[in-house]
C-alpha cells in the first residue's frame, strides 16, 4: 500500500470514530481495493494508539467514583463503558481493582477466565478493604460503596464475559488472536523460505545456540532484496505504517542491521 493511500484510509477510519463495527462497512465500500484484514489491522493499530494516549484519563478519581456508583445501582459494565467511551475490559479492570480490591494478576486471570473470580468477592467489598487497596479514591466513593444489593458473583461473572465478547481492542480474545496470527505468519515465512531453497535458522534454533536477542529467521547465506543485502528476516503480524516502522526500528531492528521486515 502506498503511503498516500494509507493516509486516506487512516483518515477515514479516524473520522469514523476509529472504524467501529457500524462504520467498517462504509470503509469497505470506500476502499474496495483494500482487503478487510488490512482495514481491520489499521483500525486496531489506530485504536490502540488512541487508547494509550487516553488511558490515564479514564482512571481519574472522580470518574472511578462515577463508574462504581453506576455499577452499584445495577447498570452493567458494558453499558457504562459505552456511556464513557471506554473499552469494556479496561473498565472491568478498573472496577475489579477499585471496587473489588483484586490484584493485577488476579484481574488478568479473571478476564481470561471469569470462572476464576473469588467466590467471596462481594464480601471483600468494604470500607476497610477499599482503604487498603484504593486509598487515593476512597474519599470520593465512601458514600456509594455501601450499596451492595445489586452486586453478586453471578452478575459480575456474566458482565466479564460480555466485556470480553464486545471489546475489539483490550479483550483477552484479541490478544489471543494476535498471538495466533503471529505464529501463522512465522509458519508462512518458514514455508516460503523452504520453497525457495533458502537455508535459515529459526528463533528457537538461535536461542538454543545461546543467543538472547534473536530475529524470527537468521539466513545462513545472505540474499539480495531490491539491491540490499539481507541477513535476517523478522515477521510482524501488524500493519507496517511509518509510525510502526520507526517504533520497531528504535526498539529492535537497528541492533541487527542488514535485515528484511
Amino acid at each position: 500500500m502506498k503511503a498516500s493511500e494509507y493516509e486516506e484510509v487512516s483518515t477515514f477510519l479516524e473520522r469514523s470514530d476509529g472504524g467501529k463495527a457500524s462504520n467498517m462497512e462504509g470503509a469497505r465500500s470506500r476502499f474496495p481495493q483494500v482487503s478487510i484484514d488490512t482495514l481491520l489491522a489499521i483500525q486496531c493499530q489506530l485504536h490502540t494508539r488512541r487508547l494509550r494516549l487516553s488511558h490515564h484519563k479514564h482512571r481519574q478519581p472522580h470518574l472511578v467514583q462515577q463508574y462504581i456508583a453506576r455499577y452499584e445501582e445495577g447498570e452493567d459494565i458494558l453499558s457504562i463503558s459505552k456511556a464513557y467511551e471506554i473499552n469494556p475490559c479496561l473498565l472491568a479492570r478498573i472496577l475489579l481493582e477499585h471496587l473489588f480490591g483484586l490484584t493485577k494478576q488476579q484481574i488478568t486471570d479473571c478476564l481470561k477466565d471469569p470462572g476464576r473470580l473469588p467466590k467471596d468477592i462481594v464480601k471483600q467489598v468494604s470500607h476497610d478493604h477499599a482503604s487498603s487497596v484504593s486509598q487515593w479514591v476512597l474519599g470520593d466513593i465512601n458514600a456509594g460503596i455501601q450499596n451492595l444489593s445489586h452486586i453478586s458473583w453471578e452478575r459480575l461473572h456474566n458482565d466479564l464475559y460480555n466485556c470480553m465478547d464486545n471489546d475489539n481492542a483490550t479483550s483477552p480474545y484479541i490478544e489471543l488472536i494476535r498471538r495466533v496470527t503471529g505464529i501463522e505468519y512465522e509458519a508462512h515465512l518458514y514455508y516460503q523460505l523452504r520453497e525457495l531453497g533458502i537455508p535459515f535458522q529459526t528463533e528457537n534454533d538461535l536461542r538454543a545456540a545461546g543467543f538472547s536477542k534473536t530475529p524470527d529467521v537468521k539466513l545462513e547465506v545472505p540474499i539480495a532484496v531490491k539491491g540490499r543485502v539481507v541477513n535476517w528476516i523478522d515477521s510482524k503480524a501488524s500493519f507496517g505504517d511509518e509510525f510502526n516502522h520507526k517504533n520497531q526500528a528504535e526498539l529492535q531492528f537497528q541492533r541487527y542491521r542488514s535485515a528484511c521486515l
